[in-house]
This record gives C-alpha cells, sequence and structure tokens, in this order.
C-alpha cells in the first residue's frame, strides 16, 4: 500500500461529502403518525443555532440530523464494524482501510477522523434539536415533542455507536467525551474531556428514556418511534451485559406487532418495500445515496471497488464443508447464497448482495426483527434459559432453511456459541461482527491480536485540539 493509495481515499471522501453538502436529501418523516418521506432541505448551509426560528426551519433542522444519521450508517461505519473482524477482507487500494483490516490502526489514519468527526456531527445536530426546537413559536405541541424525541433516539443510538468502537468496555474506563450542548455553548476545546463507559452508557439509557417519553410515533420504520426505541435500548442492555433486562425489553418489542420476512433477500433490495422485519431503515435514493455497494461490489459490469470482500473464514462459517474455490460455493444456508454466491457466471460478482447495486440507492436496516429475536436468544442463554432461547433461536434459523437446534441438549456454553454464530451469519456486512467479538472478550483469541486494538484510537487531531483528552491505551 502506498501513501497516493490513501491520499485517493481522501480525495474520494473530500469529492463526495462536497456533492452530499450541496444536494438536498429525502429525509424520514417528522409529521405525528406519519410515515411517509419528505422532500425537505436541510439546514447545512447555516448556523443551525439561529436558523431555527419558524416551524419550517425546525422542520430542516431534523431533516439536517437524519442526513447526518444517514451519512454516517450509509459510509465507513457499516464497514468498519466488519473490517476489523475475520470475515471480511480488504481487497483494494486504501492504505488505511488496509490498517483497520489488519488491525494496525495509526493515529493518524485518514479514514478513522472522518468516521469520528461524522458521528459527531449527528449528535451536534441532535443537540441542536433538543435544544432549540422546544422554543420555537406556532409548533402543534405532539409534533414539536416527536421532534425533541427522536433527538434524544439519535444522540443515544450515536453515542452508543461512538462507545462501541472506542470506549473501553470496563464500566470505569475511558469512554467518549459527552456533548450535550450545542457546540456554540461550549466555551472551549480545553473543556472537552472523555466520560466514563458508565457516564456514557448512563447517558445513552436516560436519552432512550425521555425519547420514549416525548414520541408519540409508535412504530413507523422510517423516523425514530417508540418501538426503534425499545428495540436500541434492548441492544444496549444486551452489551452491559444485563441479561434479565435485556430479554425483558426484547420480549417488549417482540410483542409490538412485528415478524420475520419471508425471504431474506426481501431485506436488501433497490425497490426497498416493506417488510415486517423492519424496525428503523434508512431511505436512500439517487440525490442522497450512500457508498456501500460502491465498497463492497466487483469492479467492472458491477460498478463497485471491491474495497472490501468475503473472506474465506466467512465462506466456513456458511458451509464447513467448503474446501473448494469462490467459483463452485453454494452452501446450503440461503444467507450465505444471497451475501457471498459464487456460483455460476451470472452470481460470480454477488458477494454484496446486501447491497445489490452501486448506486447506493438501497434503504438501509439500522436495527431489525431478527436482531431482536438473537438478543433475546443470547440473553436467555445466558441465564440457562435454553429452550426459550432455543424458540427464538429457531425461527430464524427456519428463515435460513436451515434445521433447528436442540440448545437444551447442547448446554449452555455451546448454545451462547450457537447464537453469536447465528448472529454473525444473519448480521453479516452489517457492522455487527467486530463490536461482537469485543464485547464477547472474543477479539483477541480469535484474531489474534493485542488487546489494545480492541479499541480504535482517538483521531491524533482531536487531542491536538482538545489537550483534554485522553489517547486510548498503547497508542
Amino acid at each position: 500500500m502506498t501513501r497516493s493509495s490513501d491520499m485517493n481515499f481522501k480525495a474520494f471522501m473530500g469529492a463526495l461529502m462536497k456533492l452530499k453538502t450541496l444536494r438536498p436529501v429525502l429525509i424520514l418523516a417528522i409529521a405525528t403518525g406519519c410515515d411517509s418521506v419528505l422532500d425537505v432541505q436541510p439546514i447545512n448551509q447555516i448556523p443551525e443555532e439561529r436558523a431555527i426560528i419558524s416551524p419550517a426551519t425546525a422542520r430542516s433542522a431534523v431533516a439536517g440530523m437524519y442526513d447526518a444519521l444517514q451519512s454516517y450508517y450509509g459510509g465507513t461505519f457499516s464497514v468498519f464494524g466488519d473490517l476489523p473482524a475475520e470475515d471480511v477482507e480488504h481487497t483494494g487500494t486504501f492504505a488505511s482501510w488496509r490498517q483497520v483490516d489488519k488491525n494496525e490502526i495509526t493515529t493518524d489514519n485518514t479514514a478513522i477522523e472522518p468516521l469520528w468527526d461524522a458521528l459527531y456531527r449527528a449528535i451536534g445536530r441532535a443537540n441542536i434539536v433538543i435544544q432549540r426546537v422546544p422554543t420555537v413559536a406556532g409548533l402543534d405541541p405532539g409534533e414539536r415533542d416527536q421532534m425533541v424525541g427522536e433527538a434524544h433516539f439519535i444522540r443515544a443510538l450515536t453515542y452508543h455507536n461512538l462507545v462501541k468502537l472506542w470506549g473501553e468496555k470496563a464500566t470505569s474506563g475511558l469512554g467518549v467525551p459527552l456533548r450535550l450542548e450545542p457546540a456554540v455553548d461550549i466555551p472551549s476545546a480545553s473543556d472537552i474531556e472523555r466520560a466514563t463507559t458508565s457516564e456514557v452508557y448512563a447517558q445513552v439509557l436516560s436519552d432512550l428514556t425521555e425519547a420514549e417519553r416525548l414520541m408519540t410515533v409508535t412504530d413507523a420504520t422510517r423516523q425514530g418511534s417508540i418501538r426503534a426505541v425499545r428495540a436500541s435500548r434492548a441492544r444496549v442492555l444486551l452489551y452491559q451485559q444485563n441479561w434479565v433486562a435485556a430479554e425483558s425489553e426484547a420480549e417488549a418489542v417482540a410483542a409490538m406487532g412485528l415478524g420475520l420476512a419471508t425471504n431474506y433477500s426481501d431485506l436488501f433490495t433497490a425497490a426497498g418495500g416493506n417488510t415486517p422485519e423492519d424496525i428503523l431503515r434508512l431511505r436512500y435514493n439517487a440525490k442522497d445515496s450512500h457508498t456501500l455497494g460502491f465498497y463492497y461490489r466487483a469492479k467492472g459490469a458491477a460498478g463497485g471497488r471491491k474495497e472490501v470482500s468475503p473472506a474465506v473464514t466467512l465462506l466456513l462459517a456458511y458451509d464447513p464443508n467448503y474446501g473448494g474455490t469462490r467459483a463452485t460455493y453454494n452452501p446450503v444456508d440461503r444467507r450465505g447464497q444471497w451475501n457471498v454466491a459464487f456460483s455460476g457466471s451470472a452470481g460470480s460478482t454477488r458477494y454484496g448482495s446486501k447491497y445489490p447495486t452501486s448506486t447506493g440507492t438501497e434503504h438501509l436496516h439500522v436495527i431489525r426483527f431478527a436482531e431482536i429475536l438473537l438478543i433475546k436468544a443470547e440473553a436467555e442463554a445466558r441465564q440457562n434459559k435454553l429452550g426459550e432461547a432455543q424458540a427464538s433461536l429457531n425461527l430464524i434459523r427456519t428463515r435460513a432453511g436451515l434445521l433447528g437446534l436442540d440448545l437444551v441438549a447442547m448446554g449452555q456454553s455451546a448454545a451462547i456459541d450457537a447464537i453469536l454464530h447465528e448472529r454473525r451469519l444473519e448480521l453479516v456486512y452489517e457492522g455487527d461482527r467486530w463490536p461482537d467479538l469485543v464485547r464477547t472478550d472474543r477479539a483477541v483469541a480469535t484474531l489474534g491480536i493485542p488487546a489494545f486494538r480492541t479499541l480504535f484510537p482517538i483521531p491524533q487531531n482531536e487531542l491536538d485540539v482538545a489537550p483534554g483528552l485522553v489517547q486510548n491505551p498503547g497508542y
């Protein structure tokens, strides 16, 4: 890898972000009880804290908040949730991505800093909505509360995403900086310090509680909703190893009228039709697209860069009998056929089929019902409630065309392993494998890396301007 290849990534991302800033976006609906898409211009060009003066500008501020969420989910956040783990590998030219793949990230990595910035941009826009929207005259109270509730939800979601990548696992360990006010209200960068992991999780749960209190939309799939809040809370509680509460919250979500899509492939189509599995799904189109298909798909006719490809370990995970070449791979597991199907000339480039086009117009799942079933199954298995865990797990295996597992006969330890394996296959390419290895203390043994590499480094530029920040140990 060369410095010029890394500069190509910087130039590519710079041009992409410039275009993204200038164009209007299609955002998630904010009208109370509505699940449609509105064409609203986000406030990107003038200071948000001075721009939110009317109902129209309040809606634009919410649009800008969702635009920031779409931006990081549709970019490196999802890729870097898989690339450091064992199931995908870097096959392109971006030197900064190779560092992520090899778990050799440096503090001046040119891909990590934009990711950090993108996450805090979403938080900053949520902070603006939380502080300014309640003061806007003329807003219907229900719409106002829904807006502010969605901002608390996005802030919680994003802080959890930050602490998963940069925060120490120990509750008293280093988390990430908590910025709960608009940037203009922070006296200076010298006042920015890292909160503890416990403090970050407390804020995440507090924001989710406030979001649920304020929201009036229960089950919309294209915006923050009470159902999305509770699903996110179940995920957070799983990461905290609060098994009883995680099970309870997952059960509550499961009772909210959800089901699995009939076909796994229905979840990842350019047409983007609704499925019973949707909890929160971000919408993209030709004017506001994501880059995941471009990164994952092959060069040439497929239209991609092939920066990321499935590793042999992923092929073996879907089919333990695999011993041939990618060209002949054809597993029984339907998810493997969809995600990494190589058999036949027509399928030779289908390994990115969760992102079936390079145009980035497919909608992306932030959280879906299959994950809730897996959360429920894991939380139950951790309590040795193997019969209950088995019922949840086998719903997913049946949809994948597989036989059910007898977790009771397997015993607790093997049952937990089986559930984590199912998460690996079900959620592949959705940015969950690396955080799963870290939260379960399996990253070091699985990947053969030093323990300090289980955290990303704080970007050096952040440390330079905020002397109160402390770097993660080992960097």
